[in-house]
């Protein structure tokens, strides 16, 4: 179950945000164990990335935003706070396979339960690096006056933002060309009864 806002970030906010992360050192990102650990697995994940923990940064309220509209008009999921964002770099084959963001229930009971996505680069800049939702092996299907080909096209689409719960299997496909920059985030809540 996702949410969409269709190129809602403008395009040139989108290019500021990858500028002012590019400074930083990208680190090549680990996934999570079961047991909280964490590895590098290019199997699994082939992805640079850098976390924006500046609270202040216009960043931060943007997600904030977006993840609040979407849960009150779909999810509406107890939310208790917002985890930092992550920005990431995909090129050169870079990829995530398929995943879950939930990770497991918290000391204090609790649970990721929204994810974000916010796709930075033009589409026209790279190939590949799609984010898809596991379906089963049923196709998507048109949601009333929207089509599954409109779907797929805006979350393609530079500044489109992308909300869906975290316990959806999802991936990005390989970059087969050019880079392709997002920025992804969480929220977190008392665990599902």
């Amino acid at each position: 179950m996702f949410y969409v806002f269709p190129r809602a970030v403008h395009p040139d906010f989108c290019e500021q945000i990858v500028k002012d992360c590019k400074q930083n050192i990208l680190e090549s990102a680990s996934i999570l164990n079961y047991d909280k650990s964490s590895r590098d697995d290019p199997e699994i994940r082939k992805t640079s990335i850098h976390f924006i923990t500046d609270k202040d940064n216009k960043v931060n309220e943007l997600a904030w935003n977006f993840l609040r509209e979407a849960n009150k008009i779909q999810f509406h999921y107890d939310l208790t706070f917002f985890q930092a964002i992550q920005f990431a770099e995909y090129k050169d084959g870079g990829f995530y396979g398929w995943h879950q963001d939930e990770s497991g229930i918290t000391k204090s009971n609790e649970i990721r339960k929204l994810s974000l996505s916010l796709i930075l680069s033009d589409p026209d800049t790279f190939e590949g690096g799609e984010l898809q939702f596991y379906n089963g092996d049923r196709p998507m299907e048109d949601m009333g006056d929207i089509t599954v080909e409109q779907v797929t096209n805006d979350i393609k689409a530079q500044g489109t933002v992308v909300v869906f719960d975290s316990r959806d299997f999802h991936r990005v496909t390989p970059v087969t060309k050019g880079v392709r920059h997002s920025v992804v985030c969480w929220t977190v809540g008392p665990n599902f009864k």
